[in-house]
């Protein structure tokens, strides 16, 4: 099971679909990358093994970060593209 111990970017849209076992708890409309793919809007998806984020236009940007490669959390202030 790779998706509780791997982060993964740009994925295969694929490989974003939910295995056996693994279900959604909570998603998130027009969430901003503000790292990488800065102003960015796409989804966030809160599954049991990990977090989803796609974005709104390419189905091939994305992001699959799984719970164990999580050690912190920090919260900052940032500046949004969006309009």
């Amino acid at each position: 099971v790779w998706q509780d111990r791997q982060i993964r970017f740009d994925v295969h849209p694929t490989q974003l679909e939910m295995r056996q076992g693994e279900m959604e708890i909570d998603s998130i409309n027009a969430v901003e990358d503000t790292k990488g793919n800065n102003g960015e809007k796409g989804f966030l998806s809160i599954t049991n093994l990990r977090l989803i984020w796609r974005s709104q236009r390419a189905a091939r940007t994305n992001l699959s970060i799984g719970y164990n490669c999580v050690l912190s959390i920090n919260i900052k202030t940032a500046t949004s593209r969006l309009q």
